[in-house]
């Protein structure tokens, strides 16, 4: 009995978040990225048996991710907000050439994001990760939206000098 299916799966699933992020850097909309990191795991899974287990998992998807994105272009053609290809190819670029450098600069910032009180993360992951409205965020908590807006501020400023600090030490674990 084949264990491609339990290998793809637990590919994919560490991998996810990363194939997703790099989708977000050419596909603004989440609800858009997310779409097409499906269509990606379709693809892959149907090209799983072509996979090299000696090769890294990451590059051989991305590759997927990105032509899957641009058939999402293509079928979104009409919407003004769409990269051209000289973009879409300049972005693919960036992203492979600063790829360690990202990779550093993440890592630092879950270091750095360790490092907050629990209620500050929970603030962040609240308003980035699930999406709140600031609004509704300075209700649930009791606070006004100004105030929670100069927090918010604070812990970016915070987190930025953190990372940047982090990275030119090699600070990273």
């Amino acid at each position: 009995m084949s264990d491609a299916p339990q290998r793809f799966a637990e590919l994919l699933v560490r991998h996810d978040r990363e194939l997703l992020r790099y989708i977000l850097t050419l596909i603004p909309r989440r609800d858009d990225a997310e779409e097409v990191l499906q269509r990606t795991a379709v693809a892959l899974w149907e090209k799983f048996n072509e996979y090299d287990p000696q090769r890294e998992f990451v590059p051989w998807a991305v590759r997927f991710a990105y032509f899957e994105v641009l058939n999402f272009r293509k079928e979104q053609a009409r919407n003004r907000l769409v990269f051209s290809e000289e973009v879409m190819a300049l972005l693919k670029e960036t992203h492979a050439s600063e790829r360690a450098t990202l990779d550093r600069r993440r890592a630092a910032l879950t270091q750095c994001l360790a490092a907050l009180s629990s209620d500050d993360r929970s603030l962040l992951e609240r308003r980035y990760a699930d999406a709140a409205t600031v609004r509704s965020l300075a209700e649930e908590r009791g606070r006004t939206v100004k105030s929670l807006y100069r927090r918010l501020d604070r812990l970016r400023e915070l987190i930025t000098a953190c990372v940047d600090r982090r990275v030119a030490a090699g600070d990273i674990h």
